[in-house]
């Protein structure tokens, strides 16, 4: 199992990055409203506990809180610039092509278990931020669990971090 001394700078970046995307784009897809967002903002927490705790040496380190906090202060700067619009579209290309291209780091690297531990946890991620919060409800009545947007978005991240798996 690799480990973060095993990438370079502008690798491990994607790799630490990636999952902090997949998170903030599924939740700009739904319009879940204030508390919605709010239970998809803690959503991945789990999903995260889980891989710090796991036996993936690449996940405990990619969940490591220094690593989160690293990734989260890079992404700031990305919300700061545009309209809601351009920043949601932002995040939604930049999810899908940062998981593309770490599993494209790992397999390039011939670490295939790895990729396929770490296209799992994305896309996990992905599942728990859409299925966090019903769209489209009124205080909790009507609505939709997954938003036909989030569907949309999921279903092009499970390409994107299988698509080099097979």
């Amino acid at each position: 199992m690799a480990t973060k001394s095993d990438f370079s700078e502008m690798e491990w970046e994607t790799l630490r990055s990636a999952p902090h995307l997949v998170v903030i784009a599924v939740a700009a897809a739904g319009g879940s409203g204030l508390f919605g967002s709010l239970k998809e903002a803690i959503a991945p927490a789990g999903e995260m506990l889980e891989a710090l705790k796991g036996g993936n040496t690449l996940l405990r380190d990619v969940c490591a809180k220094e690593e989160v906090k690293a990734a989260i202060d890079h992404l700031k700067d990305q919300a700061k610039s545009g309209d809601f619009q351009s920043v949601q579209a932002g995040f939604r290309k930049g999810a899908i092509d940062q998981s593309r291209t770490a599993i494209e780091i790992l397999t390039g690297k011939g670490l295939t278990d790895d990729a396929a531990a770490y296209g799992e946890f994305l896309r996990n991620l992905g599942d728990r931020v859409a299925n966090a919060a019903k769209e489209g409800s009124f205080l909790g009545f009507g609505g939709e669990r997954v938003s036909e947007p989030e569907r949309a978005l999921l279903a092009e991240l499970a390409q994107a971090t299988a698509t080099t798996l097979s």
